[in-house]
């Protein structure tokens, strides 16, 4: 949803071609690590794994999209070899000043093994046994296969976890030979980094066999493994990293687990810390047993509890992976207990720089509100806690004779002080606007980000949100026309591939937010229209946009006259977006087509939000069908969306949806109701653990019933 020239990175690859699933390696994923010890190589490409409702396999050691780890402080990936592949990314490294870019860090798990006398790189190229296994519902990644090292078998297993909501990350290798074998572990160093120029940041590791203590440069590892230091060598740590000596046998397996603290520096550095965190609070406890053990059960403790909010369907099974997936990088995306937002490629690499744009607010949040809260506050929560850095921009703003996209609006001439919020367009750690070019001029993002926190405040997710600070800055951002109704000029429209005049999305935030969150009764604000129907702005020629803008009053706006018109502006518009525009247009578009009763049209739209888009073997969400970049939280959020506002029929707004079966109140004059709208696919849909205000209830929806229970 960024223009082009934002991009760091910007490789754009031909679409992966679709394969069919096949059920030839359903058999691997049962038996992972447990194959042949055969190392002939692979002539064909690997089929993809059958569809499961919780897991993601992958058997294709070259797969272009290494798996992704996260929990909203921490994210790096892991490659085919079950090592770190490319830069670690954490929630507070960023750049002190300027346009205060993420800052990529060395990924911990960046290692290799050698084996045998020929020091041959433990790898899984050419294995037939290959599997790499992402379980949703644990978040663990099993990474398994086996091959010949001096003539001997070797099964090599490695589980791979950044835990649900501590910045611990660990991992635990298994290997297995059927005779002896010296094997030598080699890592770069942990150390201590600078961020914010502040050295209060730093990388804590340690390395660990069972049952024995910490493996330092003067222990010998010994225990259940065959060690090579029963041999006389000992483990020791070079200048540039960290180097193991050990060994296997048969019946005699070596098992190496790491875990890694990723924090603020602790007052003993021999201790592991979990650090749970709490309003960016580390409460440490020391780990007496065996920590990969001690870091796994707390982090499947953590993820039974939050897969008590889950979205089941009876229907086809991909539906049903996709949505889990949807549901578990989102998770995954944002930490509740951080100070960041959450940026359209999280902290999966630094495209964007790390920076929160309206996707936050307007596509992330509303798929978190009703399931994961807590995440969905800490959004809002970072908007009011830069309140007084959006007050601070408004000023600057009219300091500066308030610029525009085509020049300057003038001096404000005003008694009294003036005040408002401009929220930034990229907004970073600070809440300034850190946009060099005309993006800054998207006057939509303040409005978005008052709707948003509107939306939090009905659901009381917050106490109260600063619509009036939002209306002040667009009264002195609009201008009176001829006919008494207010402008607002010389602006990029949400299309992104058009600045002018009066753009509906922007002008009808505008207005509702100068009426104190509410749509008056008369149109306040130039609304473009022609004979038939609302146009995206003035001088609309209603030929391509890049993505969807004018619909956005439909959803999620809900402005009345625009949804009376909605068939009349869906037949306008939807066909109109460019093929290679960002994934979460037709997810509003199939939205859309399920409220106004047309399900099997939204559900072959909704398959089109993100089928094209998804990246195999694990599922990662692409902004655009021709990238091969990911993780894109904003389409996530725009499929969860359609699942929950179009398929479920949830609405939360000021009146209840036509033909609503239930509804329940909210706060500040809001009403939550549910008139759903199933795909013949779905015979059922179940949501289970939705949370409003306070509360959490079961929702069982068939065909046009809906049966709703409070969850004890």
């Amino acid at each position: 949803m960024r223009k082009l020239w934002r991009t760091v990175c910007w490789f754009e690859v031909t679409r992966m071609l679709a394969m069919r699933r096949t059920a030839l390696f359903s058999l691997l994923l049962i038996l992972a690590g447990c194959g042949s010890h055969s190392s002939s190589p692979v002539t064909s490409t690997p089929a993809l794994a059958p569809a499961d409702p919780w897991t993601m396999t992958s058997h294709d050691t070259k797969a272009e999209t290494p798996a992704l780890l996260w929990n909203g402080q921490i994210g790096l990936r892991i490659g085919a070899d079950g090592t770190g592949a490319g830069s670690m990314f954490l929630i507070d490294a960023y750049e002190a000043a300027g346009e205060e870019k993420i800052l990529p860090q060395p990924n911990l798990l960046a290692a290799t093994w050698k084996a045998g006398t020929a020091k041959t790189t433990l790898s899984p190229v050419g294995a037939t046994d290959y599997s790499q296994v992402l379980d949703m519902k644990t978040g663990v990644l099993t990474t398994s296969w086996s091959q010949q090292v001096d003539s001997k078998g070797v099964k090599v297993k490695v589980e791979s976890l950044v835990h649900a909501t501590m910045r611990v990350v660990a991992q635990r290798w298994t290997i297995n030979s059927d005779g002896f074998i010296e094997l030598a572990y080699d890592c770069p160093a942990p150390a201590q980094t600078t961020i914010d120029n502040s050295s209060s940041k730093m990388f804590l590791a340690d390395w660990y066999l069972p049952g024995q203590r910490k493996v330092s440069e003067h222990d010998s590892l010994v225990g259940d493994a065959h060690v090579a230091a029963a041999k006389g060598a000992l483990p020791w740590m070079a200048s540039n990293g960290i180097f193991v000596s050990a060994a296997a046998d048969k019946g005699k397996p070596l098992t190496f687990t790491r875990t890694l603290f990723v924090g603020r520096e602790l007052s003993s550095k021999s201790a592991i810390s979990l650090g749970e965190v709490k309003s960016d609070e580390f409460k440490a406890r020391i780990v007496k047993s065996e920590p990969f053990g001690s870091v796994l059960e707390d982090h499947l403790k953590q993820f039974a509890a939050e897969w008590k909010t889950d979205i089941e369907i009876d229907g086809p099974v991909e539906d049903q992976q996709a949505i889990r997936s949807f549901v578990y990088y989102l998770r995954g995306a944002i930490s509740p207990y951080g100070e960041m937002s959450v940026s359209p490629m999280g902290l999966s690499s630094d495209i964007y720089f790390g920076h929160v744009f309206w996707d936050a607010d307007i596509w992330v949040f509303p798929a978190l509100a009703l399931t994961d809260p807590e995440r969905a506050a800490a959004i809002s929560r970072y908007r009011l806690d830069r309140g007084n850095q959006a007050s601070a921009n408004f000023q600057g703003w009219v300091s500066a004779e308030r610029p525009t996209a085509s020049g300057k609006m003038g001096p404000v001439t005003l008694d009294g002080l003036l005040t408002g919020e401009k929220y930034p367009w990229e907004s970073s750690v600070s809440g300034k606007e850190t946009v060099p070019g005309p993006s800054q001029f998207e006057e939509h993002i303040s409005g978005s980000v008052v709707f948003s926190l509107k939306q939090s405040e009905a659901l009381g997710l917050i106490s109260k949100s600063p619509v009036f600070q939002v209306g002040s800055y667009y009264a002195t951002r609009a201008v009176a026309d001829a006919n008494g109704l207010r402008e607002i000029r010389a602006t990029v429209s949400p299309d992104e591939h058009h600045t002018g005049d009066n753009d509906l999305y922007t002008n009808l935030l505008a207005m509702w937010s100068i009426n104190e969150g509410k749509w008056p009764e008369k149109p306040t604000f130039k609304l473009p229209k022609d004979d038939q129907t609302f146009l995206t702005y003035d001088n609309d020629r209603l030929k391509s946009y890049k993505q969807a803008a004018a619909v956005l009053s439909i959803y999620p706006l809900q402005y009345p006259p625009a949804e009376a018109q909605a068939k009349t502006m869906m037949d306008r518009f939807a066909d109109k977006v460019i093929k290679n525009g960002p994934a979460m247009t037709d997810s509003v578009h199939a939205l859309i087509w399920a409220r106004l009763s047309e399900a099997e049209k939204a559900y072959a739209t909704w398959h089109e939000s993100w089928k094209p888009f998804m990246r195999e073997p694990f599922l990662l969400f692409s902004e655009k069908r021709s990238s091969s970049r990911t993780y894109f939280t904003t389409g996530a959020g725009g499929c969860l969306q359609t699942v929950l506002y179009g398929f479920a029929g949830i609405r939360i707004d000021t009146r209840k949806a036509p033909g609503a079966k239930w509804s329940t109140p909210l706060k500040a004059g809001y009403v939550l109701s549910v008139a759903p709208h199933l795909p013949s696919d779905w015979k059922k849909l179940t949501l289970r653990g939705i949370h409003i205000l306070g509360r959490s209830y079961t929702f069982q929806i068939a065909g046009s019933e809906v049966n709703v229970n409070q969850d004890k």
